[in-house]
């Protein structure tokens, strides 16, 4: 299995130069004329935007790079083995506390009941 970026990286390339294809057959065609703008526009901006969030991709600085991590796989289980026991932890601190509290409440009704 890719890193996330990697696989990220090749879905926006295919889609950016897949609409940048799109736009030249429709000027071929003469479906899309260059002067004048038209909804065929919107493809070509959306294929080069494509294309540069792909390319941002490989910045350690970018949005992208916090969504779709460059980690390979050994590093991708250690943190999600760190959530996981983080998580865990998390969960028996409140199993304890529900516990201690319940215990306070039952002791607070036998002594009201006496």
């Amino acid at each position: 299995m890719d890193e996330a970026s990697k696989a990220a990286n090749r879905i926006l390339l295919g889609t950016g130069f897949g609409m940048i294809l799109i736009c030249g057959f429709a000027i071929i065609e003469q479906r899309m004329v260059i002067d004048e703008l038209g909804i065929g526009h919107l493809f070509l901006i959306t294929g080069i935007l494509c294309l540069v969030m792909s390319r941002l991709l490989n910045y350690e600085t970018s949005f992208l790079a916090t969504i779709f991590p460059n980690e390979t796989e050994a590093e991708l289980r250690q943190r999600v083995s760190g959530e996981v026991n983080q998580l865990s932890r998390d969960n028996r601190v409140g199993n304890a506390w529900a516990e201690l509290e319940s215990k306070v409440l039952a002791d607070e009704i036998v002594n009201e009941q006496e």
